[in-house]
């Protein structure tokens, strides 16, 4: 028996979009392909201004919370996380099964400031709600077109007797939304119950080149440059497979941000960065599905420097050129999504930017063979 991750999702900084609650519930729903008999939790105030207090955490079989167990840290009930830091509950007796959705309930009766955020639009594998009560339960709801996001739960391990394989899901909002990743991850845990576990490590604006900009409190929200903290998670996970959509936003940013500007990127530029993605996942025993560039379309009001518009638009061809001369490419956009370099209204969010959920699961079929096949050499 040893601790295996069972779910994860990247917690983003948002000390910069701070939120500051009197009270607080949350509930997080999230979904186990292992088996096992205990669990734990990790929470995270890697980037809080004051320590967090939570005086009462339970995991739950159901959303009302009808079967329940409390958590505890240190034994105590009350969990107290420093400025930076990052803990983990005490183990929890709990029999889990493959498949099996599980509920966290976080509450805190203190006013305080949360900096530690994630989210998701897709809410079939994980689901999250909130009120600014400590002594109400939020009810969960079904959406897939808008953002639904929690606090400082960043992941759930479970005590098994198997071992399963880690599928990284990496890069911007194509993959934080979880249209496209919990979409094939639905796919994968039913055809490989207890030997698989998905993560999902994408943050919205990220670049695969670029940190975030700091012009914007919004753009600061975007994080490390992939090619920063890949490494990291590599280290931490040790995944089978990664699978990567990132680089739409360094051609985006230098439209939008005063500061991103004189951080336009080339295609020479972007394929040598590609080629180290392959290297660095290549020497830590895992292959690397990066996706060609989905194809946008900006507003006149959103795009501020509207001469390099033309620009980003013709380089994002000349990179998926590139990219298609590449073996472990991705065609995303030799799919029903896109067609004469655009997405398809059928398949888009609304926003010009992102798939909706019939787009995600589109491609995750196109995906599935792609991941089954790299899976059955590794086994």
């Amino acid at each position: 028996m040893h601790w295996q991750i069972a779910w994860y999702h990247q917690i983003n900084d948002f000390s910069s979009l701070p939120v500051t609650l009197p009270e607080l519930t949350e509930i997080i729903q999230v979904t186990s392909n292992l088996n096992g008999g205990e669990l734990r939790i990790t929470l995270t105030n890697q980037f809080g201004r004051q320590p967090l207090i939570f005086d009462r955490i339970e995991v739950g079989l159901d959303p009302l919370f009808h079967v329940k167990q409390p958590l505890i840290f240190h034994n105590s009930q009350v969990f107290k996380i420093p400025v930076g830091q990052i803990i983990s509950s005490d183990p929890c007796q709990l029999p889990v099964h493959s498949g099996q959705k599980l509920y966290f309930r976080i509450s805190s009766s203190f006013k305080q400031t949360y900096c530690d955020f994630a989210s998701t639009y897709n809410t079939e594998l994980t689901n999250t709600s909130l009120v600014r009560r400590c002594d109400h339960l939020p009810t969960l709801r079904t959406t897939f077109n808008a953002r639904r996001g929690w606090f400082s739960l960043a992941q759930v391990d479970i005590l098994s007797g198997t071992s399963a394989k880690i599928i990284e899901f990496t890069g911007d909002s194509l993959t934080e939304m979880g249209l496209i990743s919990d979409s094939l991850t639905k796919m994968l845990y039913a055809k490989y119950p207890k030997q698989l576990t998905i993560l999902n490590s994408g943050i919205s604006g990220n670049r695969l080149i670029w940190d975030a900009p700091q012009d914007q409190p919004l753009y600061q929200t975007f994080g490390p440059s992939l090619q920063t903290r890949l490494p990291k998670l590599l280290h931490q996970h040790h995944p089978a497979v990664v699978i990567c959509f990132a680089g739409g936003n360094d051609l985006m940013l230098p439209l939008i941000s005063q500061q991103a500007l004189s951080q336009q990127v080339m295609a020479p530029q972007f394929m040598a960065h590609v080629e180290q993605l392959y290297k660095l996942v290549e020497v830590n025993n895992s292959q690397l599905i990066f996706s060609d560039l989905l194809p946008f379309k900006l507003s006149h009001g959103q795009v501020h420097h509207s001469m390099a518009y033309d620009q980003a638009l013709a380089t994002r061809q000349k990179i998926n050129w590139h990219l298609a001369q590449h073996t472990g490419i991705f065609a995303s956009t030799a799919t029903a999504v896109v067609d004469k370099n655009q997405l398809v209204a059928t398949y888009d969010l609304g926003d010009h930017l992102h798939l909706n959920k019939t787009g995600g699961q589109l491609l995750a079929q196109q995906l599935l063979p792609v991941v089954e096949k790299i899976i059955a050499v590794d086994q």
